[in-house]
């Protein structure tokens, strides 16, 4: 299992400068990021190094967090590889939320970071039925 780190923030000038000072102070290497926004504030979601110091350094920043579990599975980083994901979610009946993606292109791999309506569901399907391995915490912080 992954934490995905929740970051609600005023959309405006510096606020992404002192989200990134207050990780780099407590020695966190930001792996994935995400931001939506939403007119005058905005979701920053994180993939990083160890999510229980992000959460209390960001908290004792000020910043509103929200730390919770995501589902992280590598895949071949080539044409279709998401294809047969939603494929095989959609026809089990599991509503992908939302989703980002990196590579690592040393291994010609990527890895995606779904949040889904049924996490545990979804990691049996990308295990068992496609198979994709599922990338736990640990593999995060040795990226």
């Amino acid at each position: 299992m992954v934490y995905q780190i929740s970051v609600f923030m005023e959309n405006r000038p510096g606020r992404l400068y002192d989200l990134t000072q207050a990780l780099e102070r407590a020695n966190i290497n930001l792996k994935a990021a995400s931001i939506a926004e939403t007119g005058d504030f905005g979701i920053i979601r994180c993939i990083v190094s160890d999510p229980d110091a992000a959460y209390d350094a960001l908290t004792a920043e000020g910043f509103t967090v929200k730390k919770a579990h995501v589902v992280g599975v590598e895949v071949d980083d080539a044409p279709g590889s998401l294809s047969g994901i939603a494929r095989a979610l959609g026809e089990r009946g599991i509503n992908i939320l939302y989703l980002y993606a990196f590579s690592i292109a040393c291994r010609n791999k990527a890895i995606l970071i779904l949040k889904t309506d049924d996490i545990e569901r979804t990691k049996d399907v990308l295990a068992t039925a496609l198979p994709h391995r599922i990338i736990g915490q640990e593999d995060i912080a040795a990226l």
